[in-house]
């Protein structure tokens, strides 16, 4: 079963993308603000992030920064979700950007065309 973090400020958008998601037969870890995201990230080893940008504490392009200079992390998967803009440093370092707010299909095809196959490990 493929492990989704959901990193975003939003509870309601935390809880239904991990109802749904969850649905989808996806294992589904959550965090509510960059640190958190990363603290997550080091203990549960997701084979894709769906990250926020805006957020407390650490700001989803600080925690993307990080993913994208740790050796262990640099080639995770993250789906940016943003109602605002990407600077470019950002929009390299994501592997998808959906813009808030985004359609159910979008979101579950960049997932699944974002997702190693099944046996390989990023």
């Amino acid at each position: 079963m493929k492990q989704l973090l959901i990193v975003d400020d939003e509870l309601a958008i935390v809880e239904a993308l991990q109802d749904i998601l969850s649905l989808e037969g996806y294992d589904i870890v959550t965090a509510y603000n960059g640190d958190e995201g990363l603290q997550r990230l080091m203990a549960s080893k997701p084979d894709l992030v769906l990250l926020d940008l805006m957020m407390p504490v650490m700001d989803g392009g600080e925690l993307l920064r990080r993913i994208r200079t740790h050796p262990d992390l640099c080639d995770l998967p993250v789906v940016v979700m943003s109602a605002g803009r990407l600077t470019e440093q950002e929009r390299r370092d994501s592997s998808h950007f959906l813009a808030k707010p985004f359609e159910l299909e979008d979101l579950l095809g960049t997932i699944a065309r974002q997702l190693p196959a099944d046996g390989a490990r990023v």
